[in-house]
Formats: structure tokens, C-alpha cells, sequence
């Protein structure tokens, strides 16, 4: 078998030829687009561990198992957008602790990826 690089490994490396090479040279809009995608590229690789490490599973497991708990059925949507509807409609206790939980692990979850340096 061909030793084939991860995809992970050829964005990082990617991302740090942009960042250390290519960027000191430009300026103005064209400096601030190549940081942008750079920006970008470092959260796909954030997001690609996550989904290796299985976090965004963890979580909807929490959001399924919390849906299924308060009869709420999923059906044709998503269960973010379910658990959004039954907030909207006032069926779940915005103070209920199970609920509270989800939402943070689905906004540590998404902090991760588009701006881990909040967490800490």
C-alpha cells in the first residue's frame, strides 16, 4: 500500500506555507483574504480531529437521548432544529439542567472548531 499523507496533515501543512510564506508578502484585501482562508483551513482541521476523536457524536447523542426523554420526536428534521422548534414553542423548561447540558456541549462542541481559544 502507498503511504498516502492524511488529509489533516496536507491542510496543516498547507495552512502553514500560506501563513509563513505568502501572507508577509501581500497586503491590504489580498493579506486579509489569505488570512481568512487560512482561518478557514485550520477549522477544517479542527473539525476533522473532532470527528476522529467522535465529539459531534457524543453530542447528538446527548441531544437524541434528550429529545427522546421529552417525547420529542424527530422526525423528518434535524434534532437541533427540533430541539430549536420545541424552545420556540415553549414545550421544554428553558431552566431544565438536562437541557442546559446539551446546549453546552453543542456550543463547546462548535467553539472548538471556529474559535477554541474562547474556551480557555
Amino acid at each position: 500500500m502507498i503511504n498516502r499523507p492524511e488529509t489533516r496533515d496536507l491542510l496543516a501543512e498547507a495552512r502553514q506555507v500560506l501563513l509563513d510564506s505568502l501572507v508577509p508578502e501581500l497586503g491590504g484585501e489580498r493579506k486579509y483574504e489569505a488570512l481568512m482562508i487560512a482561518n478557514a483551513m485550520g477549522m477544517a482541521i479542527r473539525e476533522q480531529e473532532q470527528q476522529e476523536a467522535g465529539e459531534p457524536e457524543s453530542t447528538d447523542v446527548m441531544l437524541s437521548r434528550f429529545l427522546a426523554g421529552h417525547a420529542l420526536p424527530e422526525e423528518s428534521e434535524q434534532g437541533e432544529q427540533t430541539l430549536a422548534r420545541a424552545l420556540r414553542e415553549r414545550v421544554v423548561d428553558g431552566s431544565d439542567r438536562e437541557l442546559r447540558a446539551v446546549l453546552r456541549a453543542m456550543t463547546e462542541t462548535r467553539l472548538k472548531v471556529n474559535n477554541p481559544g474562547y474556551l480557555k
